[in-house]
């Protein structure tokens, strides 16, 4: 029977101001210079850029990730507030989807002092669904949909200039993605800066990468402009023709390590079946 992950998800609430980040509320033994690392990494808000709500998740530290909640908030100086979830890998892996996660829990911006650890129920998200999807598709722009998803499959980034966050864009581009991808890959519906390392990020202004993150780095027309291929086609057929089984499979799917790694297992078993057998006669 595989063992439960650790369902403990610590909370925080920060403020970002202009005189720097200060923590309003946290769980117990939560690593605060992470915290506030990654909200000062998250950039420094450009002059007339608002940020009503947007989402981003990345890992904290070397086994945890951070999904993170920003909001504009009242005050002078346009102080920008950060509701921090930071979970287990293992857990992270389970659910996937850092959207679902955040709306599972509302912030409470009042917060202060010690906050209670959060815990996860023992329950993995509800499957996606032919219904979802279809809806994602015709309501949403279909090439940027596609080509998004089928272009962080094949291990590009995806850098989107936007005034405001892109939220409802990145979270249904989300939903296309198979699982196995989804526990690598990191989301921010908006963003102030690229340091964080996001693989799909709205941003309003688009810095210049350095040489080895050019040839990957995919700008919005790139994305349209990105050749269908197996996985895309597969997933608009599946979601068409409502084949439930096909869009299971292919939301399921091994992705190209899986692949890589099973058949390093399978060439390392045929190996050592070969020496036990010559040893053996």
């Amino acid at each position: 029977m595989p063992n439960t992950p650790d369902l403990r998800i610590q909370q925080a609430v920060a403020l970002a101001e202009p005189r720097g980040v200060k923590v309003m509320a946290q769980s117990d033994d939560l690593d605060t210079a992470e915290l506030e690392r990654i909200a000062v990494l998250f950039g420094t808000r450009p002059a007339g850029v608002r940020c009503p709500l947007a989402h981003f998740a990345c890992p904290f530290g070397k086994s945890h990730v951070a999904i993170v909640r920003v909001e504009d908030r009242p005050g002078s100086g346009d102080p920008l507030g950060f509701r921090f979830l930071v979970l287990g890998r293992e857990l992270y892996g389970h659910l996937g989807d850092p959207f679902a996660i955040s709306d599972r829990y509302p912030p409470n911006w009042n917060a202060s002092g010690t906050l209670p650890d959060l815990v996860w129920p023992v329950e993995v998200l509800p499957e996606r669904t032919v219904e979802q999807l279809d809806a994602i598709l015709k309501a949403g722009d279909v090439s940027l949909l596609l080509g998004g998803t089928q272009a962080l499959i094949d291990g590009n980034t995806i850098r989107l200039q936007r005034d405001e966050p892109a939220e409802s864009l990145v979270r249904g581009l989300w939903q296309l993605l198979p699982n196995r991808d989804r526990q690598t890959l990191w989301p921010a519906s908006f963003a102030f800066s690229d340091e964080l390392g996001f693989h799909l990020a709205a941003l309003p202004v688009l810095s210049v990468l350095p040489n080895k993150d050019r040839a990957r780095a995919l700008t919005e027309e790139a994305v349209r402009d990105y050749p269908p291929s197996k996985y895309e086609l597969s997933l608009q057929i599946a979601v068409e023709s409502a084949d439930r089984v096909a869009l299971r499979a292919l939301l399921n799917r091994r992705t190209a390590d899986d692949t890589i790694r099973l058949g390093l297992y399978i060439l390392g078993f045929a190996l050592l079946a070969a020496l036990i057998a010559r040893f053996v006669m």
